[in-house]
């Protein structure tokens, strides 16, 4: 009976799930234990995005999660209108469930974005998967791609991780990248960024995973379930963020973040994380296998 318990768990997780209005997405469980219901599309293409698999089923996500990435994606597109479309990598499965290319991705809350990137002469280029970026901003293609040396693009990328803070729709809790992806995108939006609250929250959310690659090729963007999900089975673990707009998260369980002191500030610039940032990771569930 033991063994059987594994297999038996998914089943009356189901049984004990509560009923799905038709029609309705619901995202269940957590993003490494989870599926999805009724998930949303998205299309192969639309404004200032193109799927790095056209056609392939890995597309499907929360209502929260494709739209949140379709307003970051317009808005970079009308901000930078010279900007190659940023490619698509995977959602979820139609209905969610175990992916082979990831430990998460499961319950429609996750997805991979190819970073925005420049030839040596600051030109926008389409942004190419595994291309590992240091933390000087220079990523090289595989051979079999060509071989182009390319430039992580602080400002197409600062945008689209500003935006999807700024959007309280979004309710983003993670952009995994790398230690290196991070720092430098903090030191950009310290010379440039008008808002310093958007400072704070990018040294927070802005995370190298645990138990993954680093994610210096990427981002893996992760979304909170929201209230109206969370009350059909979604399940979220790790920080629910004070800036939320989400008066049920901040009456139970706010995760109130201090302001960053100048000694803070320069730790998450040089690519550590901020004072304390360990403890908030607690309940970070793995992130993906690459």
């Amino acid at each position: 009976m033991p063994r059987l318990l594994p297999l038996l768990a998914p089943l009356l997780a189901l049984a004990c799930a509560p009923a799905v209005p038709p029609g309705v997405t619901v995202s269940r469980g957590d993003s490494a234990d989870g599926w999805l219901e009724h998930g949303v599309e998205l299309p192969d293409r639309g404004e200032g995005f193109v799927r790095a698999r056209p056609g392939e089923s890995t597309r499907f996500g929360t209502p929260r999660l494709v739209e949140a990435l379709r307003r970051a994606f317009a808005s970079v597109k009308r901000t930078f209108p010279a900007t190659p479309p940023m490619r698509v990598g995977d959602l979820s499965y139609p209905r969610g469930g175990r992916h082979p290319r990831h430990g998460s991705h499961r319950s429609g809350r996750d997805a991979d974005l190819i970073f925005y990137a420049t030839d040596l002469e600051g030109r926008p280029v389409q942004g190419r998967g595994w291309v590992a970026y240091d933390r000087f901003g220079v990523g090289v293609e595989p051979e079999e791609h060509g071989g182009r040396t390319l430039l992580f693009d602080d400002a197409r990328n600062w945008h689209f991780v500003r935006t999807l803070l700024l959007d309280e729709d979004a309710q983003v809790q993670w952009i995994f990248v790398s230690r290196g992806v991070k720092s430098r995108l903090l030191r950009f939006a310290a010379a440039h960024e008008p808002d310093e609250e958007l400072l704070v929250r990018a040294a927070w959310v802005l995370h190298q995973p645990t138990g993954a690659s680093p994610h210096a090729d990427h981002f893996h963007v992760r979304v909170a379930c929201g209230p109206e999900q969370r009350a059909l089975g979604c399940r979220d673990r790790g920080p629910m963020w004070s800036w939320w707009r989400d008066e049920a998260i901040k009456r139970v369980a706010p995760h109130e973040v201090p302001a960053l002191d100048d000694g803070q500030l320069l730790q998450a610039l040089l690519g550590g994380p901020p004072e304390g940032e360990r403890h908030a990771r607690a309940d970070e569930p793995g992130a993906a296998k690459r």
